[in-house]
């Protein structure tokens, strides 16, 4: 097991890519990758500084209108070019609806 999956405390939910809209608005598209219950990884090309504070609002369905505050905490490497978000609280809504079509694939 790397040193990175054993620092996490949450299980990580793949997810069918959802956009979503940032404020700040970061350039080029954000897209979420996966979830677990106190952050989530998305997809951009120019990810922002580690330590910035973001709002997020999703704009696809089953998450349309959608909005979570979090801090960047990494960024991803290779071909996951992004930023890793940890947020504040933890996010019933979006963890439930991945978790869901999570099950539905199985």
């Amino acid at each position: 097991m790397s040193e990175q999956a054993d620092r996490r405390a949450f299980r990580r939910f793949s997810v069918d890519p959802l956009f979503c809209a940032t404020f700040p608005e970061l350039e080029g598209v954000c897209v979420l990758k996966n979830v677990s219950l106190n952050g989530a990884f998305f997809l951009n090309r120019t990810p922002p500084a580690v330590g910035s504070r973001l709002r997020l609002e999703f704009v696809e369905t089953p998450l349309n209108g959608y909005r979570l505050v979090g801090e960047v905490v990494r960024h991803g490497q290779g071909s996951s070019k992004g930023f890793a978000v940890n947020f504040t609280n933890p996010h019933p809504r979006l963890l439930r609806s991945v978790y869901h079509n999570d099950y539905q694939t199985l």
